[in-house]
């Protein structure tokens, strides 16, 4: 089968990004024809490893440029590049002949309903319905017309059945399909000995980072000698800096690491203060390792993955003190730590790629059937 994937770039450290890469490397280790077609890539590396047999096109779009500009300017610049970006696209699916073609995001799902001819477009929501909604985040008109992109679509891939509830609302094709867990071929297993919790993940609002400092704010009076190791980049680092001097608590700012499992390894216990979160690929990733986790019970990844009081602590969104007081349970009981630990481990199987694979595979096939 020949997939074509349509995406802006593979240029960072991000949970897209390292997602899109396992599946594709998958597919072609599995005898499928896999393309990255890109719009935004230009001379940036790809953070992980691809397989070679994965081929890789750039548009050269540069869709990020019509930031150097305002106003009217902005809005010329725009109109440009995506009539260039309809113009290339429509050629590139043209010469690709494809099986499938997949949106991975909804960002674009708009031109590709219009040139896929009668080629199957599966589109993958990493965000979740509920952030369409809000017309203050996503103007009307764009909302509209992203949404009579996706009915022109074949398929909407959903992560979470709670996500997949809200689009069906709007749409007759919705099907829902995880992320598969990330994990190397001799993942290690945490000792839970280490007096360490972790965050990682972007620094920026929707992950509530504001939060994760005032939960350690509050722990840390009674366990001063543990530390919090935040792996991650984003918008509010420099804040995350001075507040962690002003406030003198014991946490270490780390950049992305390029071993994220190595780090999960050294530490006893996750945190996940998210304001809302698709799916959580760091709780199944930490969770494979052997770490229990505490993550807000926030639309909607988190309560797919874990099972309350079993393999990890799902607490009311947006309650710091009840945060504080999951996350100090485990903090003071290693014992407790080393039984959800070996449950997550259970649970994060749940969503190996030997699982959910397949389910992309029969997705596949079936709509070229149709």
């Amino acid at each position: 089968m020949k997939i074509v994937y349509v995406f802006r770039s593979l240029a960072v450290r991000g949970g897209i990004e390292r997602i899109l890469t396992d599946k594709m490397n998958w597919l072609v280790e599995h005898g499928h024809e896999v393309t990255m077609l890109t719009t935004d890539q230009g001379s940036h590396p790809v953070p992980y490893a691809v397989d070679k047999r994965v081929r890789f096109t750039d548009l050269g779009i540069c869709f990020h440029y019509q930031y150097r500009f305002s106003g009217l300017h902005r809005l010329f610049d725009m109109w440009h590049r995506n009539n260039r970006y309809a113009r290339l696209v429509d050629e590139q699916l043209r010469k690709e002949q494809a099986d499938v073609i997949v949106c991975a995001t909804t960002s674009g799902a708009d031109v590709l309903a219009r040139k896929k001819g009668r080629t199957p477009l599966v589109v993958e929501s990493h965000s979740i319905f509920q952030r369409l909604a809000d017309v203050g985040r996503l103007r009307f008109v764009q909302r509209f017309r992203l949404l009579r992109a996706l009915r022109s679509a074949d398929v909407l891939v959903a992560l979470t059945e709670g996500d997949a509830v809200q689009w069906r609302k709007k749409l007759d094709h919705v099907v829902v399909i995880p992320n598969m867990v990330h994990t190397p071929k001799e993942p290690q297993r945490a000792e839970l000995k280490a007096r360490r919790a972790i965050f990682a993940g972007r620094f920026d609002a929707q992950k509530q980072v504001d939060h994760l400092l005032r939960v350690w704010q509050i722990v840390q009076q009674r366990f001063p000698d543990w530390v919090l190791d935040v792996y991650g980049e984003g918008p509010l680092r420099g804040w995350m800096q001075d507040e962690v001097r002003r406030l003198g608590l014991h946490v270490e700012l780390h950049e992305p690491a390029v071993n994220i499992f190595q780090c999960y390894a050294q530490c006893s216990v996750l945190l996940l203060t998210s304001e809302f979160e698709p799916f959580g690929l760091v709780l199944t990733e930490a969770m494979s390792c052997g770490l229990p986790v505490v993550a807000y019970d926030c639309p909607y990844g988190p309560r797919t993955i874990i099972n309350d009081g079993e393999d990890g602590f799902l607490v009311r969104a947006g309650d710091v003190d009840a945060f504080a007081e999951a996350l100090a349970r485990l903090m003071a009981d290693e014992s407790l730590r080393r039984q959800f630990g070996t449950r997550a481990m259970v649970t994060a199987r749940k969503f190996d790629a030997a699982l959910v694979m397949p389910r992309w595979v029969e997705l596949f096939e079936n709509l070229t059937k149709q």
